[in-house]
């Protein structure tokens, strides 16, 4: 899996977090107005590495 950054329409950045096979898995929800903007974004989805799963149909944490 990787990360691409990348500028859209409106010169804004943004991330898409991508599988092997290239298929996008989670993208930004909002432009950032400078790379490192982008970077430090990543670097948090990168933290929630560890963050719990909640299911909201059985009101439990499965980890």
């Amino acid at each position: 899996m990787y990360f691409i950054i990348y500028k859209d329409n409106r010169g804004e950045w943004r991330w898409k977090y991508r599988a092997v096979n290239h298929e996008d898995i989670a993208v930004s929800s909002e432009g950032y107005k400078t790379k490192q903007g982008a970077l430090n974004g990543i670097a948090l989805v990168m933290k929630a590495n560890t963050a719990r799963t909640y299911d909201d149909t059985q009101q439990i944490w499965l980890n």
